[in-house]
């Protein structure tokens, strides 16, 4: 979601709109446009099927919106900051500042959006029901959202995590369990599944001619069956990472080079011999600088044999560091969001480590495996469908 854009703000909610959300904007007012109100209206002109399609098409996100909404208006009065909600091409997600305390918390929450989807349907509908006859333009869009909210509230329903019908089952399996992990793991199974089943559900429908319908169906599949894995894997990290600092995770015996140290050496002896991808550049005990595999192949082969690494390294000032009390977590949060694969740790001021990608992850890899499920866990974001 990191390339969406701001639109505006609503209920001290920021509204966000991803580039992919245009795509299905311009998709659904050509369909709607040009293929259901033709077959359901004969005597428009081209104009008003066009208007009226775009019109319908942006309301559709308007519901969507609507249903986000709830939510997070739901989630706030529980006393959880919901600080965006983005749009984008399979609906909306609202992103929650942390985890629901409790099961009971969760199912409110996830089953403020259905409801709210079928609230909206029995509105439009009657709408349309009241106007039927009168203006057709306008009794085509009430009956297309009346529809339309009705197959969103039954989709999200179903138990495929992280639809909320997914975060239901994982309420209920938490009540149940009483530990969260656990009833995320059984949710996210249950979504994986479902993902595998709408892709060859898609497929099978691909190859009895409905080309389009099974390839959008078979994509909506592929998207669940990654977004379950994606939580499961988040619930594991923040299971692990919640209770540790970034002097717990990080390692102490980070290689170091002097600032006339060549390139080749480096690489050689280091990256190469000893698997390294970020080496401290140091001197007298002073940390100078660090020098990266990214920084080496900016530089041609050739010179590398000539090229001391203080030429080359990013000086100290311009290195992003964490403090060694900083959660492990927020620090691999940290990582991701830079594109990193490590960072330096200082303590007062002083360097005392390097917290890498590669061994934060395999010290969780390590924890699962040794530490038997602790219960309820509260990670500290939560997008939600």
């Amino acid at each position: 979601m990191g390339s969406a854009f701001k639109v505006g703000r609503v209920f001290g909610i920021v509204i966000e709109i991803h580039p992919s959300w245009l795509l299905i904007l311009a998709f659904l007012s050509w369909s709607l446009s040009d293929g259901l109100f033709p077959d359901q209206y004969k005597s428009w002109s081209t104009a008003a099927y066009w208007a009226t399609g775009i019109t319908a098409a942006v309301l559709l996100f308007a519901t969507v919106l609507i249903h986000e909404l709830a939510h997070a208006l739901v989630a706030k009065r529980r006393g959880l900051d919901v600080p965006r909600i983005t749009l984008f091409i399979f609906g909306g997600v609202s992103h929650l500042e942390r985890q629901p305390s409790s099961a009971g918390e969760e199912f409110q929450i996830a089953a403020a959006g259905p409801a709210t989807s079928l609230v909206i349907a029995a509105i439009t509908g009657l709408g349309g029901l009241l106007i039927r006859g009168t203006v057709e333009q306008l009794e085509a869009i009430c009956f297309y959202l009346a529809f339309v909210n009705v197959a969103l509230a039954v989709f999200n329903i179903l138990p495929g995590f992280p639809l909320d019908g997914g975060r239901v089952l994982r309420s209920i399996a938490w009540k149940r369990t009483g530990s969260f992990r656990k009833a995320t793991r059984i949710a996210s199974s249950v979504g994986e599944m479902f993902g595998y089943g709408l892709i060859i559900l898609g497929f099978i429908i691909l190859l009895t001619g409905g080309l389009l319908d099974g390839l959008w169906l078979a994509f909506i599949g592929w998207f669940l069956l990654g977004a379950a894995r994606n939580e499961a894997a988040g619930t594991q990290l923040e299971g692990v990472l919640s209770r540790l600092t970034a002097r717990q995770v990080m390692r102490e015996d980070f290689r170091s080079v002097t600032p006339g140290t060549p390139l080749q050496e480096i690489v050689d002896d280091l990256m190469v011999g000893h698997g390294e991808r970020a080496v401290i550049v140091a001197n007298d005990g002073g940390v100078l600088g660090i020098i990266t595999v990214n920084d080496i192949r900016a530089v041609p082969r050739e010179a590398w044999t000539n090229t001391p690494a203080q030429a080359v390294m990013t000086p100290r000032a311009n290195v992003l560091t964490v403090d060694a009390n900083r959660p492990a977590l927020e620090v691999l949060m940290l990582i991701g969001e830079k594109g990193l694969n490590q960072v330096p740790v200082l303590d007062d001021g002083r360097m005392v480590g390097l917290v890498t990608r590669r061994e934060i992850l395999e010290r969780v890899q390590l924890a699962e495996t040794l530490r038997p499920d602790d219960g309820a866990q509260e990670p500290s974001a939560a997008p939600r469908g």
